[in-house]
């Protein structure tokens, strides 16, 4: 400026320079130069710590944070929920660097292990000198710790409208809102006048809540839901997934067949059961043992009857006497017989056969033996009629001795021997008779046991096929890591156990 005449502050007034980066002015070919320091943050480079070198399956998420970034939609606010762990740093981190074309991103990222003040500090700092490094200006004067935060909310403002002046839009991305690390302070110090069609992206974690003391208009306080980020697989993991998935998919599959094999074995067992106590209650009716007694009673009678006619045929024509001996020691073998098949009959009920056992089950299939029982009846016959004749001889003449007077004398010896004789033909009826009764009653006795040995193995495969049906319906799933698949697969189980409870097995 030359010489005018006007003193030296009439000479500086009138110039704006409230937009230069240096002012140079004096009379007298002298200069006074002042120059401000402009502001360059360097928080991107804490940025490209924190980011990963590529990010992987997140093209949805990139896409929704690109529209609301350069959108013009109402909402001013994006905020975004996300477990620990989900990869919401790694997302906004990446996004910070890799902004949409006419987008200025103003970030930070809460530190973990810091207090609440030491928090709110580090937010003045880190965002107002991004701020002021968008308005190409130096950090304001007189700056305080008592002035920060207006000059923060008043630097919202002027970086937005800078950066609608040359066609821009300004986005602040804030990620680690999660009041247990005491962040929550740094809300209120969020933007609420957002001029410019600036946008604020906030990472917080689940279950996060706006702070009391907004302001009343503060866009935080609209009831809008936040979006929730889905975990980050990657393709390792993704593939352990899927083939955990498929081997439990595999093992389900091989349960449910397990449990329907098992379900099928029990109905067939209850089946069984069912028809085996049908039969019970059959074989066990009074009638059904009056018919079984009367069959044995019939089996007896008929046999006895037999022999007794072939005794007839082969003695009664020579001495009916000895026929009638030999008749009554087999009637005495026969009700032997009786005593045994009869208690067995009523026990048996309608599981005693009206043949309980053939004739030709007591006589040897092999020529030897059936010639050997044949002559052993045949012996039977004629020294059983040999000694009853002799005992009916020795008899009439005691009785011929007895008639002429000589009654006190003792017996003869032919008539111990005959009488003697006669007791063992009897005896051996009786063991006979007893001995055939027991083996015609053997198998039907042993047959029923088989059918109790049965039943109660058929009680304990339908027990432990109801056990296999059980355990095979619990899904391999309650031992998933996952709550929801543990907890679902309980659900079906209890579920399951319920409706048996409701339609019990008979």
């Amino acid at each position: 400026m030359g010489d005018s005449g006007q003193s030296e502050d009439d000479r500086s007034r009138g110039i704006d320079a409230r937009h230069a980066q240096g002012v140079q002015f004096g009379p007298h070919s002298r200069q006074y130069n002042t120059f401000g320091p402009v502001v360059r943050s360097a928080y991107l480079a804490e940025v490209h710590r924190i980011a990963p070198a590529d990010l992987l399956d997140r093209d949805a998420e990139l896409a929704r944070l690109a529209a609301f970034c350069t959108g013009d939609g109402s909402g001013a606010y994006l905020r975004w929920e996300a477990a620990p762990g989900t990869g919401m740093t790694a997302l906004l981190s990446w996004f910070v660097l890799h902004p949409p074309p006419g987008v200025r991103v103003v970030s930070y990222f809460v530190v973990a292990g810091r207090t609440e003040r030491e928090t709110r500090e580090a937010f003045v700092d880190v965002v107002l000198e991004q701020l002021v490094e968008l308005t190409d200006r130096s950090m304001p004067g007189h700056f305080t710790w008592s002035t920060r935060e207006a000059h923060l909310l008043g630097r919202y403002v002027d970086a937005a409208q800078a950066c609608e002046r040359r066609g821009e839009r300004l986005v602040l991305i804030v990620d680690g809102l999660d009041a247990r690390r005491d962040a929550s302070a740094v809300a209120t110090l969020l933007p609420d006048r957002l001029v410019g069609g600036m946008r604020v992206v906030l990472g917080t974690d689940l279950g996060w809540r706006a702070p009391a003391d907004l302001p009343p208009r503060h866009p935080l306080r609209e009831p809008n839901r936040p979006h929730l980020l889905a975990p980050f697989v990657g393709p390792d993991e993704r593939a352990r997934r899927e083939a955990e998935d498929a081997r439990r998919a595999d093992e389900r599959a091989r349960r449910e067949a397990q449990r329907h094999q098992a379900a099928e074995e029990r109905r067939t067992a209850q089946r069984q059961i069912d028809q085996w106590q049908a039969a019970e209650a059959e074989r066990a009716r009074p009638a059904a043992r009056a018919a079984a007694v009367r069959r044995a009673l019939t089996f007896v009678a008929g046999w006895t009857g037999l022999l007794v006619l072939v005794t007839w045929l082969a003695r009664g024509w020579p001495d009916p006497r000895v026929a009638g001996i030999l008749s009554a020691q087999l009637v005495a073998g026969g009700l032997a017989a009786a005593i045994v098949l009869v208690p067995s009959a009523f026990r048996l009920g309608a599981a005693y056969a009206s043949r309980p056992a053939s004739p030709a089950a007591w006589i040897d299939r092999s020529r030897y033996g059936l010639l050997m029982q044949v002559i052993a009846f045949l012996v039977f016959v004629v020294l059983g009629g040999a000694g009853a004749g002799d005992y009916l001889d020795a008899l009439d003449d005691r009785q011929l001795e007895r008639s002429v007077g000589r009654a006190g004398a003792l017996p003869s010896f032919d008539e111990v021997v005959a009488f003697l004789f006669l007791l063992l033909i009897a005896v051996g009826c009786v063991a006979a008779g007893l001995y055939l009764a027991a083996r015609a009653v053997r198998p039907w006795s042993e047959r029923h046991r088989e059918r109790e040995r049965a039943f109660r193995a058929l009680v304990d495969a339908a027990a432990a096929a109801a056990a296999r049906e059980a355990s095979a319906g619990m899904s391999a799933d309650v031992l998933s890591p996952r709550a929801a698949d543990r907890t679902k697969a309980y659900q079906n189980m209890l579920a399951r156990l319920g409706q048996r409870r409701r339609h019990p097995p008979r």
